[in-house]
């Protein structure tokens, strides 16, 4: 009698290629106001990536972020690494598209070849005519693409939350995005980013909420994802809409904290 093997699937999987940004907008999910100059070691998602795959977890979507990763030196090698590893997942990249028009040959070759799908997001510093001319190059270069719009922004951190973990996750916009950094996954970005967060303002936000991969089965990593844990807490059941604006040069902690 055949055993059939239980599926080990993650979605969607994210991980920053750069922390700092071009734009550096006030309530940036990544921090990128705060954070020092920063690019992906190309070894070390390579490595990251091959350890879920010998783990023979499948992934369906990954997505690369920033910061701005278009910054990244080497963005159209990391894209090579990202379909060696998975190379039936649907690659996308999330860039607020300023420095496209910038990218020479290799970067385009590079999106065409890994099916990559530039996720484009147009805050207010874009006017009709620039997203006319990103649209062309695009269409011009047969790469795939997907434009939002964005005029607001959510903020959602909280110090001494009082709302329950269940009201949290009923209110969560990125349940379910997973993050790979540095040999650790977590269920958002917001475990990753903490500890900077609370050595630059001083704050308590809790710092847990990181798994090791080269620690844990394939099992224990996704039953781990599976289930909110004590970081849900850093995060309000009542997140408040913010107008986007860029952040100032010398950002204040209420431009992420509620409260």
């Amino acid at each position: 009698m055949e055993v059939q093997r239980i599926m080990l699937r993650i979605d969607y999987l994210e991980f920053w290629a750069t922390k700092h940004c071009n734009l550096n907008c006030k309530g940036c999910s990544s921090c990128s106001p705060i954070q020092e100059e920063w690019y992906l070691n190309s070894e070390t998602i390579k490595k990251d990536l091959n350890r879920l795959k010998t783990l023979q977890i499948m992934i369906d979507n990954i997505n690369i972020l920033g910061g701005e990763p278009l910054l990244h030196p080497h963005i159209d090698n990391l894209f090579c690494i990202v379909k060696q590893a998975f190379p039936n997942c649907n690659l996308g990249l999330l860039t607020n598209g300023l420095l496209l028009r910038n990218m020479g040959n290799d970067f385009w070759k590079s999106c065409v070849k890994n099916k990559v799908t530039l996720k484009i997001t147009c805050f207010p510093v874009f006017s009709g005519q620039d997203i006319e001319a990103i649209v062309h190059l695009l269409e011009q270069r047969g790469v795939k693409y997907h434009l939002t719009r964005k005029v607001r922004f959510n903020k959602i951190l909280m110090e001494n939350n009082p709302s329950k973990i269940d009201e949290i996750i009923k209110a969560c916009g990125c349940n379910h995005a997973y993050n790979l950094y540095n040999g650790y996954v977590s269920r958002c970005t917001v475990p990753m980013i903490t500890e900077k967060f609370n050595s630059k303002f001083g704050t308590q936000l809790i710092t847990e909420g990181k798994l090791n991969i080269y620690d844990a089965t394939a099992e224990k990593i996704l039953d781990f994802l599976s289930k909110p844990n004590n970081s849900c807490l850093n995060c309000s059941a009542h997140p408040q809409k913010v107008v986007w604006e860029k952040s100032e040069k010398n950002p204040s902690k209420e431009d992420w904290l509620i409260g």
